[in-house]
């Protein structure tokens, strides 16, 4: 008897693994897609967490679709001229190209007043003041810092009380400097510096066509700029 059993025992074992058959297949081919959606899922956390390094010279060149500009440096430079600089560049290298500032300009307005790592924008002017201009108060201290007085020439330097040209002077929209747009009311030095990129203008309302400044600011500022 127990012979007769074991001779039909491999049909037995065929009989019982076919009908198992369909769930050890759904069953394997569930662990291929786990295990493939693991390996995939790991690629991509060590690629995400790989370094990227940018080219800055590259940078240059793509953003705004701009790799030179050109500043104008005058006043109490050692060489006055037209510089040609790579987009993005700061202050400090366009007054180290033109040799740095001479013997005559006021090195404590400057460096109170300048601030050497602000990025320039093409078509900007420059003007470095001499000693004589701010004595003679054509130039004055930028109005968010101190009032001081001058440890070597005893002069005092009074910041403007309000956001206003001086002596009532216009400022031009065509050749003002960041420093001189920046003390105009509601005018800062991200405006400022978009109205010097959308240079030139011809006429003040210019401001509004070119969508640099909003109505509100316009209005403050109208009868203080010219062209």
């Amino acid at each position: 008897m127990n012979d007769f059993i074991r001779s039909f025992s491999p049909l037995f074992k065929r009989l019982k693994l076919k009908k198992y058959l369909l769930e050890i297949i759904l069953l394997s081919v569930a662990m291929i897609i786990t295990i493939t959606a693991l390996v995939i899922y790991v690629n991509n956390s060590q690629n995400s967490e790989e370094k990227i390094e940018i080219d800055p010279s590259r940078l240059r060149q793509d953003f705004g679709g701009q790799g030179k500009i050109f500043v104008d440096v005058s006043g109490a430079i050692k060489k006055p001229n037209i510089y040609q600089v790579d987009f993005g560049a700061r202050i400090k290298e366009v007054i180290d190209k033109a040799g740095g500032l001479s013997d005559e300009a006021d090195m404590i307005f400057f460096n109170r007043n300048f601030n050497l790592a602000r990025i320039v924008t093409d078509q900007e002017k420059i003007y470095i003041p001499s000693i004589m201009e701010i004595n003679s108060g054509i130039f004055v201290q930028n109005q968010r810092t101190l009032d001081y007085v001058s440890p070597v020439t005893g002069v005092i330097y009074n910041a403007p009380t309000t956001n206003t040209p001086i002596d009532n002077q216009l400022i031009n929209l065509n050749s003002a400097t960041i420093e001189e747009l920046d003390q105009l009311p509601g005018i800062g030095q991200v405006t400022a510096n978009k109205i010097i990129t959308n240079r030139p203008y011809s006429n003040i309302e210019e401001l509004l066509t070119k969508k640099v400044v909003n109505k509100s600011v316009y209005e403050k500022i109208k009868n203080l700029i010219s062209i």
